[in-house]
């Protein structure tokens, strides 16, 4: 089977969605044959062949992909085509499938870019739409693209994300000089792109209500997004600033080490998809709190704590007790839940779909 993956909408930064991308690419490429059409500044990232697009602003390249690329997959005719993030090209004469990553842009619009929210409320309905088969990387995504995105439950599947275990393990020796650089006491930890869904100030509202009892600073790990100017001034406002660090985007080798050696990691988004800094954290050992309602729970089980979004004091009181009490108990289930979920399975679960499309 010959399946043509779109990577051209890998993001800059390396988080959640691009590890998809990157790792989907990776092992699906040992069990089907893989072609990739990448951006020229990602040729590099993708095992070959790769069918290069030139770099576009994104409202363009968005523009090209859909109303114009049809007839490029359709030339290069492979058996699948699979869009990796919601949309398909106008067009289309090959099987495709399409991945869903979480329903917020049609059901939080508030906390998108207008811009990319007006695109997508349409282009996300319309991939479903040309899909042959629909991709969700959980059961919570899965529910969104049936309920608010008028997909077809008999052709909507469940594949969920997974962690690289060989980079993401318990702490096996002393902190490394790169993460005593960015705090050398204890912290607590955040990872992510700093954007309103993921609700970082009521984080820092926990933190504040925590700060007097624990000796901790709070370190904020991820590219600044949409939004994220609203954080940087509640950072500013707050009384305990000077024990909040932020270190914007560091390495895939550091963030690892980062959640092995923090004392505690919390994770309190409004909505996600899937959530991976969760699996990353739990896989690493580290006694992880997040919230109910979407799929980080669903990722997390009985292996982490939960809350309600927005509630800083359930917040604090649960980080509390992942430092004390519930800390031993974590750091054994986090990594025992977190084995289940591996990228090769991701690879082989979606190589199955494929082959239901150009059945």
């Amino acid at each position: 089977m010959r399946v043509l993956l779109d990577a051209r909408p890998l993001p800059g930064h390396r988080l959640g969605v691009a590890q998809y991308v990157l790792r989907l690419a990776e092992h699906a490429a040992r069990q089907v044959d893989l072609e990739v059409l990448a951006k020229a500044s990602d040729e590099a990232d993708f095992p070959p062949p790769v069918h290069v697009s030139r770099d576009l602003p994104r409202p363009l390249r968005l523009a090209v992909e859909l109303a114009v690329d049809g007839w490029r997959v359709n030339r290069l005719a492979p058996d699948v085509f699979h869009g990796v993030h919601y949309t398909l090209p106008r067009g289309l004469r090959v099987p495709a499938t399409v991945t869903f990553h979480d329903a917020t842009m049609l059901t939080m619009p508030e906390v998108h870019e207008t811009s990319k929210r007006l695109f997508f409320q349409r282009a996300i309905p319309a991939g479903i739409a040309r899909a042959d088969q629909v991709i969700c990387v959980s059961e919570s995504a899965r529910q969104g693209a049936i309920e608010h995105a008028g997909a077809d439950p008999a052709r909507t599947h469940t594949v969920p994300l997974a962690v690289d275990h060989d980079r993401y393990r318990p702490a096996d020796g002393d902190r490394p000089a790169e993460v005593r650089a960015i705090c050398d006491g204890p912290y607590l930890l955040w990872v992510g792109a700093l954007e309103p869904r993921k609700d970082v100030p009521t984080l820092i509202r926990a933190f504040e209500l925590l700060a007097g009892e624990v000796p901790h600073h709070l370190v904020l790990v991820g590219p600044d997004a949409w939004g994220a100017e609203a954080i940087t001034d509640r950072i500013a406002a707050s009384p305990v600033r000077d024990r909040i660090v932020r270190t914007g985007w560091v390495s895939e080798d550091t963030k690892a080490d980062l959640y092995r050696h923090a004392d505690a990691f919390a994770y309190p988004s409004l909505a996600e998809g899937f959530g991976l800094p969760v699996l990353e954290a739990m896989a690493c050992g580290t006694p992880t709190v997040t919230t109910t309602g979407s799929a980080p729970e669903e990722v997390a089980g009985d292996a982490a704590l939960t809350v309600a979004p927005g509630d800083a004091e359930a917040l604090a009181a649960a980080i509390g007790r992942a430092l004390g009490e519930e800390s031993t108990r974590l750091r054994v289930d986090g990594p025992a839940r977190a084995a289940r979920y591996t990228w090769a399975d991701t690879a082989a679960r979606t190589v199955e779909v494929w082959r239901r499309a150009c059945a």
